[in-house]
């Protein structure tokens, strides 16, 4: 039996922690191949196996230096699977979780509004606009993420919106002596083509008079500047203006110095037809407690406001700039809970968890690629254990002559050894290649090994109990009567 000058093939890294080493056994399987070489020259098939054993143990080598290289196919799992989940994660902060910088298109005085608001909660710029006509034509362009529209203008139905508490009122101041709206030919109201002007237009053509009125775009000029007159020939001024703005501070009085009082305008069941009007009441005194103007209640109409989206703006930033306007609600849901809703909320949650499993899918698939690369170098171990079998198997340790049995033993041993070897080597790509764990080759060849080890191991310990151990029987031994010294030597009882 050869004996092993190499006897460990590993090497501590730490308090707990041992690795293999390859160099310790390459040498040890070159010391087997010169041992079969002098010891068992005999056996040119014994000696070939054990040559490409040292070969492929010198593969092996070869093999773990170029996995240290920062580029190759085992490190390809994992950079997949780091990636993937970095998108992963990446994609989901930025639905649900991320805001980024909001451009909101409102009016020079909302936009004064928002901003007080927003201050400490998130960072938005504001693009002012003359109206709502042309935040629409912004939100249409790109140029702007949200944008707050007077109801009454058209809003195109792919732009997601929601409806606001706040709402504006319309106001309608008619001068004396004038009695009826549709007697009004010029009218006083805000920009040109923007939500003011556009009502005015809806309401004129209800009342009949909307192809004889002409409309005087100096609303602004006119809530800037104190000293505006108001021309003689302005029959009224129609605006949809929030109540609460400090611009209309002093209006009323202004205009009642000018003849305007303020009137219904009242459209009858054609307001059925505007969704975004619901009808309201202007008590007395509350456009000005002190001149208690108006002097008795009005019936009018509150105008709804719009938060509209562009397309493409995530949930969470439109819940965000919802926020901004009525921050005392907290974290607002956008839509009512419905059945819709919640479909959409399970497919969305179905569509996370497949895109779970895809990438535990893909990333399976290139462990398999990985260990594709291997496959060679354990079939290439797998045949020399099957050659290993097919040598030890020849040799029977039962019958024979003493030397005959002796020289089988010493064969047997160098078969243990290479399946010891092999062994080693197999574990070696297993702690090179973590990833080959999860595929069954390496368990394959070990179990084979230690299975042909222990049959190997039974025949040497058959075969030793039929050789002669005169190094360890005593100097004196006492022999049975009649019994021959040949017959002891041998081990043999005769009858």
């Amino acid at each position: 039996m050869i004996a092993p000058s190499h006897p460990a093939h590993s090497v501590p890294t730490g308090k707990s922690s041992v690795r293999l080493e390859i160099d310790p056994v390459i040498a040890r399987v070159d010391e087997i191949v010169e041992a079969i070489d002098r010891d068992l020259p005999t056996h040119p098939g014994l000696a070939r196996v054990a040559r490409s054993l040292a070969q492929v143990t010198r593969d092996a080598k070869e093999v773990s230096r170029r996995l240290k290289r920062p580029i190759g196919w085992h490190r390809l799992p994992a950079v997949f699977l780091v990636l993937a989940l970095l998108c992963l994660g990446v994609w989901a902060y930025w639905l649900w979780f991320h805001t980024s910088r909001l451009t909101v298109a409102v009016p020079e005085r909302d936009a004064i509004q928002l901003k007080t608001s927003a201050s400490g909660r998130v960072q938005i710029d504001s693009l002012t606009t003359v109206g709502s006509q042309a935040s629409i034509e912004k939100l249409n362009r790109g140029e702007v993420d949200l944008a707050f529209i007077q109801g009454g203008i058209d809003i195109p139905d792919a732009l997601p919106r929601t409806e606001l508490d706040q709402s504006e009122l319309v106001l309608l101041f008619l001068r004396q002596p004038l009695t009826q709206a549709a007697q009004m030919r010029k009218v006083l109201t805000s920009a040109e083509e923007q939500g003011s002007h556009r009502l005015a237009q809806r309401f004129t053509r209800v009342w009949g008079n909307g192809e004889l009125v002409e409309y005087v775009h100096d609303w602004r000029l006119f809530t800037d500047d104190k000293t505006y007159d108001v021309a003689a020939d302005v029959d009224g001024v129609f605006v949809v203006k929030d109540p609460m703005s400090d611009k209309l501070e002093g209006i009323a009085a202004r205009l009642a110095a000018k003849g305007f009082r303020l009137v219904s305008p009242d459209i009858g069941a054609a307001s059925l037809r505007l969704d975004f009007l619901r009808e309201s009441t202007v008590r007395p005194g509350y456009l000005d407690p002190t001149d208690l103007l108006p002097a008795q209640a009005v019936e009018t109409y509150s105008v709804t406001t719009y938060l509209v989206a562009r397309e493409g703006l995530s949930d969470n930033e439109m819940a965000v700039a919802q926020q901004l306007v009525r921050p005392d609600r907290g974290f607002p849901v956008l839509a009512k809970p419905s059945l819709g809703t919640a479909s959409d909320v399970a497919q969305g949650i179905e569509a996370a968890f497949g895109i779970v499993i895809y990438i535990g899918i893909a990333f399976l698939a290139l462990l398999g690629l990985d260990v594709v690369a291997y496959r060679k170098r354990f079939h290439e171990l797998n045949s020399i254990v099957s050659l290993v079998s097919m040598h030890q198997s020849t040799k029977d340790v039962i019958g024979g002559s003493r030397q005959q049995k002796a020289h089988n033993v010493s064969y047997l041993a160098v078969c243990s050894d290479l399946l010891g070897i092999i062994a080693v080597v197999t574990g070696y790509y297993t702690q090179e290649n973590s990833s080959l764990m999860y595929n069954g080759l390496s368990d394959i060849i070990q179990e084979r090994c230690s299975s042909l080890k222990l049959n190997i191991q039974l025949k040497i310990l058959q075969a030793l109990i039929d050789l002669p151990i005169v190094e360890t029987q005593p100097a004196k031994l006492a022999q049975p009567k009649n019994v021959p010294v040949a017959t002891i030597e041998s081990g043999q009882a005769e009858a």
